[in-house]
């Protein structure tokens, strides 16, 4: 399941750096951190910037989350990371029942 910081998530920030540790550690692999909003995340992204100017992050680093405002870009890189990496596959649709007036 992908890690993904919407508008508002402050608190996951901590979840944010513990999944990017645990991805450089190699405890997880092929997972995700996506954070969505780059206007209202400008802050978080200036102290990775200057964790990268002191040496804290190497460039490889920058590869390890997206950052974007793009829905289908975030889709993308959970279907790469995700959904094709181990093979899942949509569920079967659900089909309503007529008879207790469901519908779609």
């Amino acid at each position: 399941m992908p890690l993904l910081l919407c508008l508002g998530d402050t608190v996951l920030w901590t979840r944010y750096f513990e999944a990017l540790t645990l991805i450089q550690t190699h405890k997880i692999k092929d997972f995700p951190v996506i954070i969505f909003g780059k206007e209202y995340y400008c802050k978080l992204v200036e102290h990775i910037d200057l964790m990268k100017a002191n040496g804290t992050i190497g460039p490889g680093d920058m590869k390890l989350y997206l950052i974007t405002d793009d829905i289908a870009e975030a889709v993308s890189l959970i279907s790469e990371k995700c959904i094709k990496t181990f093979g899942l596959k949509p569920a079967k649709p659900i089909t309503p029942i007529k008879w207790l007036l469901e519908h779609i």
